[in-house]
């Protein structure tokens, strides 16, 4: 969803195991949900102070549509450590998901306030603002995210959503082919988006 091993170099030795956390990180993004559930749990018994693990695991959860223990989780993160900008992107999206809008607004606004320069922040403001219909907000925010990190292939994808919403259709099908291209795995939902077969609007 959000990351996988970013904030790893600079963890304390005494609070986690950077090798251990990032084979996990890597398990989670290869999409062993389960696999890497089970292992962080184990890990955090061992290193209750890592707020990056707690952060990875909520993310786990939320991918098994676990929203309350992805809450805990990222609680738990800014617990630990206030400035853990994908903690309050992971709260945003979770607020979001409940269509509190604002509160998600605010997540995120924290997390690059932490970082100015964290795209996953402004990609996900990006859809807010499509759901609110400010669709050339929303374009900005997309811009500065695929600007930030190009390589996310959902923020590219966000940024073609984006470009149709503004009727740029030639921007948005070269945007849709580099998301496909980089490994986006919801291509069919983005064109059921243009058919006008599915909306992100509320």
């Amino acid at each position: 969803m959000l990351l996988a091993c970013s904030g790893l170099a600079d963890l304390p030795k005494d609070k986690g195991d950077r090798v251990r956390l990032n084979e996990i990180s890597i398990e989670y993004l290869d999409g062993a949900l389960e696999s890497a559930e089970t292992r962080l749990n184990v890990y955090l018994k061992e290193y209750p102070e890592d707020d990056l693990a707690w952060t990875i695991l909520g993310n786990v959860y939320d991918d098994l549509s676990r929203p309350e223990d992805a809450r805990r989780c990222y609680e738990q993160s800014l617990a630990l450590n206030p400035q853990r900008m994908e903690a309050l992107t992971g709260l945003g999206i979770l607020h979001r998901q409940e269509s509190n809008y604002d509160l998600a607004m605010e997540y995120y606004g924290r997390a690059v306030k932490v970082d100015p320069t964290y795209a996953p922040a402004y990609s996900s403001m990006a859809v807010i603002a499509l759901k609110r219909e400010q669709d050339v907000k929303a374009l900005e925010y997309a811009r500065r995210g695929y600007e930030l990190d190009p390589e996310d292939p959902a923020i590219v994808a966000n940024l073609a959503v984006a470009y149709h919403y503004n009727n740029d259709f030639e921007k948005r099908d070269k945007y849709t082919n580099e998301a496909e291209q980089k490994g986006y795995g919801k291509i069919a939902r983005l064109k059921e988006i243009y058919r006008g077969e599915y909306t992100i609007r509320d």
